[in-house]
């Protein structure tokens, strides 16, 4: 499933990766990994086994790092 942003959301996000002089795609990517990381730092899901954080975080680094290059 894909989702899509609302126009704040998408304007914020764009905000963010021009000052960040990154692409709209790596920005997500790399805000959706510090999210992740801040959420499931102390946090354990009270319905759902244990989340892999870092798994998560890899990933995101890794198609952070693919947009780069497609930038």
């Amino acid at each position: 499933m894909n989702f899509t942003l609302n126009d704040t959301q998408q304007q914020v996000l764009e905000e963010v990766a021009k000052a960040e002089m990154r692409s709209v795609e790596q920005m997500l990517s790399m805000l959706l990994m510090q999210g992740v990381r801040f959420y499931f730092c102390d946090y354990c899901s009270p319905f759902y086994n244990e989340v892999d954080a870092d798994k998560l975080e890899n990933k995101l680094i890794e198609d952070a790092t693919k947009q780069l290059k497609i930038s």
